[in-house]
């Protein structure tokens, strides 16, 4: 029996406390520095923790009862990046995450993060330590495998089935119009649980497991999704750490390219756009191949946008990240526009007021995160609106993409909708996607005889019943799908928005990053 003293020193008023603790290791030469790589000491408990675990002791890693074993997805063999589990305090501070603790809890909407840091430091922290933001290459947020009950199977008689609204009536019953946002029911669960289903065994009121864990062949526990739009790393410098400073831009975000060692996920930085979406995709794809990498689908997005609105996260509208430079994590602040999400139609209007901003640290920044805390996805409401990978079957437009590749190498990372599918098909949606079951939709005429208003206003016309959002579904001229709104989209950008695009570059177009790494 060896003995093994741990003594933590706490500098408080020059008072030294040690604390030992006694157990038996047979065999094992166990030697524990309790210092940080920053110098600093760590607690007590994470002490212990970490010199059992050295041990071989710890064998029940935090796990919450409520996912029924959906819990994240951490250590994948062969992976040129590491995952690093982290708690991420409300001021923004990052703490590489103890796993013998609670380090997330649905349930209390604390949703799990991880962190890749660059190349150069991935190896350099270790349990308890503060981890500096410059190492860190990119944030991720665990979405759980869940089923959820459905509300609307978004299978109408008849497409449009669209209700026009006038002046007079908009103004009467807007709240009878755009009121049908509900809290969906959701049960978490891994595959035994919650095992795959076609979407033809669906019924109304009946749960239905989310079709974005399944990748493939393959049944996902959960997915891993970028925590802020995709940025673009301007200093590339091939994995060393690095500062954003004055010399980054939103123009020189600007990158038609494919460049995956560019790729950077991080608040404070500019949302990389003006990209062809099959340069976007490549980008995604090739990130980390080991780890599943690839650009987000619209069936991602819908899993998202509908765990945010369940009792899991925040369980309503995500504020929008009005930035008019186009910089990841912000939020509108109290008492602009942006935040009016029903009334009267004015109240509804896009706004360009964007100076009023803040950063998703901050107490009003936390309300453009799906949780409303800053364990949430953000930018999911206005920033750059993001590409999805789902298009109209047959009809790659200026995507960059030729059509052999989406139904081949490619074809179980790409959403595909019906080839004869026009603005308001939303009966032909993928259940799950958060297009079709956010219904029913309304047209506003106004009173001078427009749809909406006049185009050199900009004003959008079609609407779902959650939010006042833009709904525009995926045609053959326009194939691809955008999701999330502008930052100047005001009450219609959320994360119910969607509209549609034929695949090329625009200076406000961004995208998403997701692992899918299996257990």
């Amino acid at each position: 029996m060896k003995k093994i003293f741990i003594g933590i020193i706490i500098g408080i008023m020059s008072v030294t406390f040690v604390y030992a603790t006694e157990t038996i290791i047979e065999s094992i030469n166990v030697s524990y520095d309790n210092k940080t790589s920053g110098g600093s000491f760590t607690n007590v408990q994470e002490s212990i923790d970490e010199l059992y675990e050295r041990a071989g002791l710890l064998k029940e890693k935090w796990g919450e009862k409520d996912l029924n074993g959906a819990d994240p997805v951490l250590e994948v063999e062969g992976s040129t990046k590491k995952l690093i589990p982290v708690t991420i305090d409300k001021n923004g501070k990052v703490k590489y995450a103890n796993l013998y603790t609670e380090w997330y809890n649905y349930a209390k909407k604390r949703w799990a993060n991880a962190v890749i840091l660059v190349d150069k430091k991935k190896d350099t922290y270790k349990t308890g330590d503060i981890i500096n933001e410059n190492d860190i290459e990119s944030y991720f947020v665990w979405i759980p495998r869940y089923s959820y009950k459905i509300w609307n199977m978004g299978n109408y008689d008849s497409a449009p089935n669209i209700t026009t609204l006038t002046d007079a009536n908009y103004e009467t019953s807007p709240q009878n119009a755009f009121n049908k946002a509900r809290i969906i029911d959701i049960k978490f669960g891994d595959v035994k649980t919650n095992p795959k289903m076609p979407e033809s065994e669906a019924k109304l009121d009946n749960y239905y497991t989310h079709p974005a864990f399944t990748l493939g062949d393959k049944d996902l526990n959960g997915i891993w999704v970028g925590k802020f739009e995709t940025g673009y790393n301007q200093d590339g410098n091939n994995g060393e750490p690095f500062t954003i400073d004055t010399s980054w831009t939103t123009v020189g975000a600007q990158q038609n390219t494919e460049a995956s060692n560019r790729i950077i996920v991080k608040p404070n930085v500019y949302s990389w756009r003006y990209n062809t979406v099959k340069n976007m995709f490549l980008s995604a794809f090739n990130y980390d191949r080991k780890l599943e990498s690839h650009m987000m689908k619209n069936t991602e997005w819908g899993a998202v946008a509908y765990l945010s609105h369940s009792v899991y996260g925040l369980g309503g509208q995500v504020n929008i990240n009005n930035n008019s430079l186009y910089v990841t994590g912000y939020g509108a602040a109290a008492g602009t526009n942006q935040e009016t999400r029903i009334g009267t139609y004015d109240e509804a209007l896009p706004t360009k007021e964007t100076s009023k901003t803040k950063p998703y640290n901050t107490g009003e920044g936390y309300l453009a995160s799906t949780t409303g805390n800053i364990t949430g996805v953000y930018d999911m409401s206005g920033g750059a609106w993001e590409y999805v990978v789902a298009y109209v079957s047959g009809s790659v437009r200026k995507s960059g993409f030729e059509l052999i590749e989406l139904t081949t190498t490619y074809k179980d990372y790409v959403d595909v909708y019906n080839a004869d599918s026009d603005v308001t098909s939303y009966n032909k949606r993928i259940l799950g996607d958060a297009t079709g079951e956010m219904g029913p939709f309304y047209e506003y005429f106004n009173s001078e005889g427009h749809s909406g208003v006049s185009s050199s206003v900009g004003i959008l016309r079609y609407h779902s019943a959650w939010y006042v959002s833009s709904s525009y579904f995926v045609n053959p001229t326009s194939s691809w799908f955008f999701r999330g709104g502008a930052y100047d989209d005001g009450g219609f950008a959320g994360q119910f928005y969607f509209f549609m695009d034929n695949g090329v570059e625009r200076d406000g177009g961004s995208s998403r990053l997701v692992l899918s790494p299996s257990n």
